[in-house]
């Protein structure tokens, strides 16, 4: 709103409604996301609402005399399922041993080797645990136990942290990056977050994660002709933690567990953003469901 008013010209104390319609016109027709794509009208909602929590505050306070946010409709869909893109299991599959080639095909003992392992080791943990992106960044080597297979999650996005389980085939992924790569790339520096930058003296960022999964679904989907519908999708790290979520469903995981592994607040989270295929329901009623 802030970058909006600046380029218009606008006083964000003395704004008027049109003012204000005129940004939540822009909002939705004009602006355009760092990904280049148009907001959602749930993302839209909440920005508006934002707006308009700001001018009652300000008018609370005495800072306005009237409120010019009170004309503007916004509307915040509740309790509906979100649509997001997410990996089947072939094209998970698929995901991995693509990344697994870059790193057969790099020299070992090099940086670009080490860096590929690193790669294909935060693609695993994020299919196998559901780690959000920022969670990712935020891994240290403590929090991974491989003995164990478990990954202890401190605190993320506002949840209390728990320990979670680990798919051996990813802590096998894991513990060859500890071993072989990761002394590499911390270049002698003791940093203690678990994916490393290039230069080894602090966390992987965000960035530089999302490049890399870009990087990886154009080449899997080079490598894949068959998976045709890969080519549709636009898949985030966090269709990777849909992923993740999705594949316990079709694999017989109720809602509860997969809602305590993605350290979900309330059960209707999980619900709204990971929906159940038809077929998956039908077969749980035939299962559950007494006979006379």
């Amino acid at each position: 709103f802030q970058a909006w008013a600046a380029g218009a010209g606008v006083e964000p104390l003395l704004a008027t409604a049109t003012q204000l319609a005129a940004f939540q016109s822009w909002l939705v027709t004009v602006y355009r996301s760092p990904s280049g794509r148009p907001l959602a009208k749930t993302t839209c909602s909440t920005r508006l609402a934002q707006v308009q929590a700001w001018y009652r505050w300000a008018h609370g306070r005495g800072l306005i005399c009237i409120d010019p946010s009170r004309t503007i409709g916004v509307h915040v869909p509740r309790s509906r399922v979100v649509v997001r893109e997410y990996l089947t299991l072939q094209e998970a599959t698929a995901l991995v041993q693509t990344q697994a080639g870059v790193v057969a095909a790099a020299k070992a003992g090099t940086h670009t080797h080490a860096e590929a392992i690193r790669n294909l080791a935060a693609i695993c943990l994020s299919l196998t645990t559901g780690r959000r992106i920022g969670g990712m960044t935020t891994l240290h080597v403590a929090h991974l136990d491989c003995a164990r297979r478990e990954l202890r999650i401190e605190r993320e996005k506002g949840s209390t942290g728990r320990v979670l389980p680990v798919a051996g085939w990813a802590i096998d992924v894991a513990a060859l990056y500890l071993r072989e790569a990761r002394p590499l790339l911390a270049r002698g520096h003791d940093a203690p977050w678990l994916f490393l930058n290039l230069s080894g003296d602090g966390p992987i960022s965000r960035d530089a994660l999302r490049w890399m999964l870009e990087q990886l679904i154009v080449r899997t989907v080079a490598e894949n002709p068959d998976l045709v519908e890969l080519p549709t999708k636009r898949i985030t790290w966090h269709s990777l933690r849909v992923s993740f979520a999705t594949l316990l469903f079709s694999n017989g995981c109720d809602i509860r567990s997969v809602n305590e592994l993605l350290l979900h607040r309330q059960l209707s989270t999980t619900a709204r953003y990971t929906p159940i295929p038809i077929e998956d329901l039908r077969q749980v009623f035939r299962v559950a469901h007494p006979r006379p």
